[in-house]
C-alpha cells in the first residue's frame, strides 16, 4: 500500500524519522500513529479513506525503521518530534490524527500541544490513564503464547493468525521472542510499570476538539472501562464500542475506516465551503 517513502534526518542528531504515504496527494491529511506492536506494514484503512485522503504513517523511533528513541524521554517528546516532521513535510494547517494503543497516546499528546491544528482526533484503545479498579493485563510480563487472548477477540481467526502466527519450530520461537523484545522494549520506556502517563491532567486542552474513542469490548490490555475515565476528562468525546473485537480493534473491525471516512468527508466539505 505504501506509495511514497520519505526519510527525515532529525530533529536530533542521529535521529531518522521514516514516513510512508498512501492515498491521494491532494486530499485531507490523515496522520496514522501505529501501536506498540509496530506498523504491520500498512495503515489499517480501506478504500473509503485512501480514495479521498493523504494517509501518512510515521514509523515510531524504536520500532523498526526510525531511529533516535534515546532522545525521546516522554510521549510528549515524541509528539513534538512528530510536529517537527509535519513542518518538514509541509503538511496543511489542520490534520486528522488517528492512533492505536501507544500511538493513540502520542496522538492525544500531539492534540494537547496544538489543538488548533487537529480537525478530528481518533483514539483507538489508548493508553495513558490507569485505574486500579479497572486494571488491565501486564503485557510486559506475559509470554507471547499468552498475550493473544487479551489482544484478539478470536485468537484463532485470520487477524491473529497473520499477526502472531503459531511458532512451529525452535527457530520460529526464537524469531517471535526477538520480535517481542523489539516491540515491547521501546514501549516500556513510556508505559512501564503502569501505563499511566499523566495525560489525564492535560486533557483539558482538548475542550474544543472533536474526539472519537474506538474500543474493543474484549480488550484485556486496555479494558474498555477506561473509556469512561477518558470521557470524564473529555466530555464531548464519542465512544465507538466494538463488541466483537479486543485490543487490536483497528484490525479486527472496520470501525477506524468508517470513522476516518466520515471525518475526511467533513473535512472536504468544510474546505469546499471555505474556498
Amino acid at each position: 500500500m505504501t506509495e511514497r517513502r520519505t526519510e527525515l534526518s532529525g530533529p536530533h542528531a542521529g535521529t531518522t524519522l521514516v514516513v510512508d504515504e498512501a492515498g491521494v496527494e491532494d486530499g485531507p491529511v490523515v496522520l496514522w500513529l501505529h501501536s506498540e506492536w509496530g506498523t504491520y506494514d500498512d495503515p489499517p484503512v480501506d478504500a473509503s479513506v485512501l480514495d479521498r485522503a493523504r494517509v501518512i504513517t510515521i514509523h515510531q523511533p524504536g520500532w523498526g525503521l526510525s531511529t533516535g528513541e534515546d532522545h525521546l524521554l516522554a510521549l510528549s517528546d515524541v509528539a513534538l518530534a512528530y510536529w517537527w516532521a509535519a513542518e518538514q513535510l509541509e503538511l496543511p494547517d489542520t490534520l486528522v490524527i488517528a492512533g492505536h494503543g501507544i500511538g493513540a497516546s502520542i496522538a492525544a499528546e500531539m492534540a494537547i500541544q496544538h489543538p488548533e491544528r487537529v480537525s478530528s482526533l481518533m483514539l483507538a484503545a489508548p493508553f495513558g490513564i490507569w485505574d486500579d479498579a479497572i486494571g488491565g493485563e501486564d503485557f510486559f510480563a506475559l509470554m507471547p503464547r499468552d498475550v493473544a487472548e487479551f489482544m484478539y477477540a478470536d485468537t484463532s481467526g485470520p487477524v491473529a493468525a497473520s499477526q502472531f502466527p503459531p511458532a512451529r519450530t525452535a527457530h520460529e520461537k526464537g524469531v517471535a521472542g526477538i520480535r517481542r523484545a523489539q516491540t515491547l522494549g521501546p514501549a516500556s520506556r513510556y508505559l512501564y510499570p503502569l501505563p499511566d502517563t499523566g495525560v489525564a491532567e492535560r486533557l483539558y486542552r482538548l475542550a474544543d476538539t472533536d474526539v472519537t474513542l474506538i474500543w474493543g469490548a474484549q480488550d484485556g490490555l486496555a479494558p474498555i472501562g477506561l473509556a469512561d475515565r477518558w470521557i470524564e476528562r473529555v466530555p464531548q468525546a464519542r465512544l465507538v464500542r466494538v463488541d466483537d473485537a479486543a485490543h487490536m480493534v483497528v484490525y479486527e473491525s472496520d470501525a477506524l475506516s468508517r470513522e476516518l471516512s466520515a471525518a475526511v468527508a467533513t473535512s472536504v466539505t468544510t474546505d469546499s465551503k471555505g474556498s
